[in-house]
């Protein structure tokens, strides 16, 4: 008997120690505030619950937010937003934990907003960017932290993620007819969202209220007549880089949007990505593009892209501090596309022109003059410039680090 309960007791020492060193670490970095209305217990509630929904995730465990200060104090670290990505990851590896959670805070009215990240210490990438909406008082900001630990956790495959595309991969697939679509270039993954066929009214639309200028008049009816694909994001630099073998960006990045591209740029990396993949990728027509702005099928009816209010959906001049970010770190539109509003302008195929007021089938743009158009607003730019419905003009050989694009699939 004594040999017996000697020996279990080995085995449960060995399960202890072996599960101990599967167990995970995470730190909680400070929760980063868009603005100042934004209270010191509601930032505290943020990381609170971001740290408790750690604790609660069977194989993770939360590291000592003091041990974490000291290790900062040590190396001259200061927690503010004034640290970049790559000094984050610095203090991981000096603290020997394997995930760090980056959490975001902005308020609207009456709505409190997180968004939380989760940086691989060891790739130096982040996966999966999640977000929720909640109201201002603890109790819902803890409720709203322990459902983005379960998205986390969870749709990221207790991984922490590596892959560029963002947010999770929970409803992709390789086959037509799916939601969206996985690719994988020279070992870049990258997502496809899912346009549904329908029609809806293009340019200057009710709700652009007063803002709109003349070259996005007469608004009329546009009908898209077969389903397509549109980049769930941007095209990031780590993407043209595998495919195009060079970064041409301002900013270097790798999930940062590509810019500082022509559109006869844009053309040759669709050209060569089709070849990669031997399926047909180009630009979207300025048609396809407002369409998956606007949501499609499920037509938000709002200003921009996501939302009417721009500072949760676009990084745009009062927000970028004159400079791009990091793809898909703001709300997504109703088909799950991001920064169809702001970051960086986006090339479209047609050929710049004026609208006519007929209604119209899978158009194609004017069918003379040499501009390109490209839609979007940028880094740059004001709100005025990033409603859905607001258009420009360019030689197709013009590059400015504001200007990128995204790519469909037919």
């Amino acid at each position: 008997m004594k040999r017996f309960l000697f020996l279990t007791i080995i085995v449960v020492i060995i399960g202890l120690t072996v599960a101990a060193q599967n167990t995970k670490k995470v730190a909680v970095w400070e929760t980063k505030c868009s603005d100042n209305s934004i209270t010191s217990f509601q930032s505290t509630m943020v990381r609170g619950g971001m740290e408790t929904a750690v604790g609660n995730t069977p194989g993770y465990e939360v590291y000592d937010r003091s041990a974490f200060d000291a290790i900062m104090k040590e190396h001259n670290f200061q927690r503010s937003g004034a640290v970049d990505d790559k000094q984050i990851r610095q203090l991981g590896v000096m603290a020997g934990v394997q995930y760090i959670i980056v959490p975001e805070a902005t308020v609207d009215g009456n709505e409190f907003y997180i968004l939380v990240k989760m940086l691989d210490v060891e790739t130096g990438k982040f996966g999966a960017v999640y977000e929720d909406l909640c109201g201002p008082s603890g109790a819902e900001i803890r409720k709203a932290c322990s459902n983005l630990g379960v998205q986390l956790f969870g749709s990221s495959g207790n991984t922490g993620g590596s892959s560029t595309t963002r947010p999770s991969n929970s409803n992709t697939s390789t086959s037509r007819g799916a939601s969206s679509l996985n690719f994988s270039v020279n070992g870049v993954n990258f997502e496809m969202i899912k346009v549904e066929a329908g029609s809806f009214t293009m340019g200057c639309t009710s709700e652009q209220g007063g803002d709109c200028y003349d070259w996005e008049k007469p608004s009329h009816r546009v009908t898209i007549t077969q389903d397509y694909y549109i980049g769930k994001f941007e095209v990031t630099q780590e993407l043209y880089k595998a495919v195009m073998g060079t970064n041409p960006s301002y900013w270097k990045e790798y999930n940062r949007p590509v810019e500082n591209v022509s559109w006869n740029d844009a053309m040759e990396f669709c050209a060569e990505l089709s070849r990669l993949t031997s399926r047909q990728f180009t630009l979207p027509t300025e048609a396809e593009w407002e369409y998956a702005a606007r949501g499609g099928k499920k037509n938000e009816c709002t200003k921009y892209a996501g939302g009417w209010s721009i500072g949760y959906v676009a990084w745009y001049s009062d927000n970028s501090g004159s400079s791009t970010h990091v793809c898909g770190t703001k709300r997504a539109n109703a088909l799950g596309i991001y920064d169809m509003s702001g970051n960086v302008w986006e090339w479209c195929l047609d050929r710049y022109g004026n609208y006519s007021s007929a209604s119209q089938t899978d158009p194609m743009g004017s069918s003379s003059g040499s501009n390109r158009v490209y839609r979007g607003g940028g880094w740059g730019h004001d709100a005025e410039n990033c409603r859905v419905s607001y258009r420009r003009g360019y030689t197709p050989d013009y590059r400015y680090r504001n200007l990128g694009f995204r790519v469909v699939l037919h």
